[in-house]
């Protein structure tokens, strides 16, 4: 995949647009529109400065030489474009047939071959321009399906955690010199870095590497829709606001949730995919809490009823915000015995059936923070649908990178910690102490920390990483 052809591919979205865009990166790239393209001007295009020339191009040189299209050709001398190579942009009318022709007749000439997938940022990463976070995060631009995920890529795209591992490194740096310094002067009796010294500075990157690993874990759920899971006692109303959601916001779903007077009828899980204010997630109307399932039982021992409840726990297991859901004709403690705070799941109390009367749920409350709602009115489902997005923005799209660099990162991130954490113990317990060890486990972790931003990399990651771009990207 690796190579110094110039290459070119269609830039800008497929289908018909006012502009199009192709773009070509190589030592040839300005050449080889020189047999396309012709300037309004006679003046020569200045090969060691960026410019935007205005002319003609002839989409298909051969069949039609006198079939000109108005053309806008933008140029960036070696070094100075987003690939660091020599780079060409032709701005033209955005039809499919133009911009195909182009492209066809420019690999043609024999110098220019058509892109790989993710080839545009590829060569930006191996020519310094891009670190692997970065690169990521334009694939996390062009997947993002939703205003906080694309908010997300871009910080990253801008180099935050290009900066917060590059100050990592260069803090590890710091105490694996100073110790191997140490090394070079043993028997002058020179401390460079005293124990205590080194054991504060190792458990501090210890603890900002965790967090770190903590932050790209909660990142995962990025690649997939936040799930959001309707809890509560049996026939509390959950499915009945399940449909209610799903209509006042457009929900995609295979079907409406079956609503009976008869408890415990739900005994699967019904899912719907909702958008609100630009926030995708994934409705989930569950069975209603039950008895407790035995640790015991499997699957296999289950009856109906009991099968719904060991279903429910594993949804409880994936949910990312649970709506915890109370009639209001009923006592408040009298509904939910499980403690969810132990599943360290975001909570969001909801009032179902509420006809407007202060009932018994609310005796005793000074005040509750709870949403009132009634799925019969439509009261409050509103409200309803923007608190979720609310607490989905405050509790999951606050963390730091995007989901392809979580998922790659997770096991460096993990062996760099465990690293440090060795390291932290060989300084705490003087019977171990030992600079070499100590010193050997910081490269480890360094290694590892390199790995993250691509100091330290292999071709067969590489591929991995650009094969999920697109042609052009």
């Amino acid at each position: 995949m690796i190579s110094d052809d110039t290459i070119v591919a269609q830039a800008s979205a497929h289908g018909n647009g006012a502009r199009g865009i192709v773009r070509l990166s190589g030592a040839d790239a300005l050449s080889a529109t020189r047999v396309l393209f012709t300037p309004l001007s006679s003046s020569a295009t200045d090969a060691a400065q960026p410019g935007v020339v205005n002319g003609w191009i002839t989409p298909w040189p051969n069949e039609n030489p006198n079939l000109k299209v108005k053309c806008a050709l933008l140029y960036w001398p070696q070094g100075r474009g987003f690939t660091g190579e020599q780079a060409v942009e032709l701005h033209l009318p955005g039809s499919p047939p133009i911009l195909g022709a182009v492209i066809r007749s420019l690999c043609a000439s024999g110098s220019v071959r058509l892109a790989n997938r993710g080839e545009f940022t590829l060569r930006a990463f191996l020519n310094g321009k891009l670190d692997l976070t970065q690169a990521e995060a334009i694939l996390g631009t062009i997947d993002a399906n939703s205003d906080n995920e694309l908010k997300n890529a871009l910080k990253q795209l801008s180099g935050t955690i290009s900066q917060k591992i590059g100050d990592l490194r260069d803090r590890l740096l710091d105490v694996l010199s100073e110790l191997e310094a140490g090394f070079d002067f043993v028997e002058e009796d020179v401390e460079f870095l005293s124990v205590t010294q080194a054991r504060e500075a190792v458990a501090k990157l210890s603890e900002e590497i965790d967090q770190t690993l903590q932050n790209s874990k909660r990142n995962l759920s990025a690649d997939r829709f936040p799930r959001v899971l309707l809890v509560g006692r049996p026939n509390v109303g959950k499915s009945s606001l399940f449909n209610a959601l799903v209509k006042r916001f457009n929900g995609k779903t295979a079907g409406v949730a079956l609503v009976t007077e008869v408890a415990g009828t739900t005994r699967d899980y019904l899912e719907a995919e909702l958008t609100i204010s630009g926030v995708p997630f994934t409705l989930v109307d569950s069975a209603g809490l039950e008895q407790e399932i035995l640790p015991s039982q499997t699957e296999t021992e289950l009856g109906a009823r009991e099968l719904a409840q060991f279903t429910l726990r594993n949804e409880l297991d994936r949910a990312d915000l649970l709506l915890l859901c109370f009639d209001s004709r009923s006592s408040k403690q009298e509904l939910v015995a499980e403690d969810f705070s132990a599943l360290s799941v975001p909570t969001l109390e909801v009032v179902t059936k509420f006809d407007g009367k202060e009932s018994s749920f609310f005796s005793g409350c000074a005040e509750t923070n709870a949403v009132k709602t009634s799925a019969t009115t439509g009261l409050g489902i509103e409200r309803l649908g923007k608190t979720i997005v609310e607490k989905l923005s405050a509790n999951l799209w606050d963390g730091e990178v995007v989901p392809a660099t979580a998922l790659r990162c997770q096991d460096a991130l993990r062996q760099a910690r465990d690293s440090l954490q060795r390291a932290f113990a060989l300084l705490e317990d003087e019977t171990l102490y030992d600079e070499s060890l100590v010193a050997s486990e910081l490269r480890l972790a360094l290694n590892q920390i390199g790995l993250i931003a691509g100091q330290t990399h292999s071709n067969d990651l590489l591929d991995r990483i650009f094969s999920r771009f697109c042609i052009g990207k």
